[in-house]
């Protein structure tokens, strides 16, 4: 009995132990990492010589929990990512060049990994963005690129944008690209639609092109780049800033500009007044005279008036004009009027 007793007991214990231990199996084992979309984007020679832009546009499925740390690998001859964005949560419609610099907030590890790069994040929300340069070789005309999906993430739908060089001739891509058009920037963009991607699964492409020009095509068409990541080229970046203070400030230039102009015409049309001065003549034959007889009892003295009896100089004044006269003046100085007959 004693035997019996404690085998009951004991297998009593080992199922509790196991009841116990099972709510804990999940937690312990983490799922990978899966994506509902992936965009990859390949830019060769686009801002910088030699060197082909690789953009990843992850996003994971709406609902689903966002992955404490995440991990893809890069060309170690990339170096490290030029930039790594994630918006925070709720904003993810916000235009990439206002999402989170993780790699400023140090968020972003990188570690070497033979002809890898490990780098590792922490996602703010469900989307991100990862963006390198890779080299490309430009010592011939002929230029020749390979890139690499390594699979370190699983995606329901991935997309491939691919953008010609300005200048470029002979483009040619394994697996075939789609006819491209010219996109709003002035450069042939391509789309493949590549499908589900399993992890573990890598994809290839690789890029052939003839190009002399040696200018970036951001310096062939006078390009404007966003720091410091790129929009998707369906998707331009928008200034959502109010635009009232600039409306603002040109109403008031307006107004200042039109109330210069019409003070301008208004001091120009206005005319100060001015006490006639006749013109001063020379005396000519047959100019009439000041009167000196068989003048009008109403009319003035005719040839000049005395300012007082009691001075001691006659001071004399002209009838025409009225100016003061000298006692030798023969023709009024201002008006030429003839004072005295001489």
């Amino acid at each position: 009995m004693p035997c019996a007793t404690h085998r009951i007991i004991l297998m009593s214990i080992l199922a509790s132990m196991v009841l116990l231990a099972q709510p804990f199996a999940p937690a312990q084992a983490q799922a990978a990492p899966h994506l509902s979309t992936l965009v990859i984007d390949l830019w060769p020679e686009f801002d910088r010589p030699a060197s082909v832009l690789v953009i990843y546009r992850g996003e994971f499925a709406p609902g689903t929990p966002v992955p404490e740390s995440v991990k893809i690998r890069i060309p170690a001859s990339a170096g490290a990512p030029s930039a790594l964005a994630s918006p925070e949560p709720g904003k993810e419609t916000a235009p990439v060049n206002q999402w989170m610099d993780l790699i400023a907030a140090k968020k972003v590890t990188t570690t070497p990994s033979g002809d890898w790069t490990e780098v590792t994040f922490t996602p703010l929300s469900r989307v991100f963005t990862i963006e390198f340069y890779d080299k490309l070789n430009t010592v011939t005309f002929d230029r020749q690129y390979t890139f690499t999906w390594p699979g370190d993430l699983a995606a329901d739908a991935a997309t491939l944008n691919v953008r010609e060089p300005f200048g470029a001739t002979d483009f040619q891509a394994t697996p075939t690209l789609p006819p491209g058009n010219r996109d709003d920037e002035g450069l042939v963009a391509h789309q493949l639609v590549v499908g589900a991607l399993n992890a573990g699964q890598a994809w290839q492409l690789t890029l052939s092109y003839h190009r002399e020009d040696q200018r970036t095509s951001v310096e062939a068409l006078q390009l404007v780049t966003p720091v410091p990541t790129r929009q998707p080229i369906a998707v331009p970046a928008t200034d959502t800033s109010p635009a009232w203070p600039l409306f603002a400030a040109l109403g008031v230039g307006l107004a200042l500009i039109a109330g210069g102009v019409v003070w301008y015409i208004r001091s120009q049309s206005t005319q100060r007044f001015r006490p006639y001065e006749p013109p001063r003549y020379a005396h000519t034959k047959g100019r009439r005279s000041v009167r000196t007889s068989g003048a009008s009892r109403a009319r003035p003295p005719p040839v000049a008036m005395r300012i007082a009896e009691d001075e001691p100089e006659e001071k004399l004044f002209c009838t025409q004009c009225g100016r003061q006269l000298n006692l030798d003046d023969t023709f009024c100085p201002r008006c030429g009027t003839r004072v005295r007959e001489k």
